[in-house]
């Protein structure tokens, strides 16, 4: 399934998923200073998937601007 989304809404989901992956690294270093090694884990399991979801956003927007940024060059020089 292939969403469509506007630059605003990239930004938005790539800062929100930033956000989360510090906040789930604070959350299992907390866990740790109280010896909660099962939250512990829970917290850098979660971390992991944010920062993989990241990356596969951040390479697909990356990819996305390469193609406008040919789109336009094109576009510039038909004129």
């Amino acid at each position: 399934m292939k969403l469509e989304l506007s630059y605003d809404e990239i930004s938005t989901i790539v800062a929100a998923l930033l956000t989360k992956v510090m906040t789930a690294e604070s959350n299992a270093l907390k866990c740790a200073k109280y010896g909660m090694d099962k939250d512990v884990e829970f917290w850098q399991e979660r971390a992991e998937i944010y920062k993989k979801v990241y990356k596969v956003v951040a390479a697909q927007f990356g990819q996305a601007c390469k193609e406008c940024e040919q789109a336009d060059a094109a576009l510039k020089e038909s004129e």
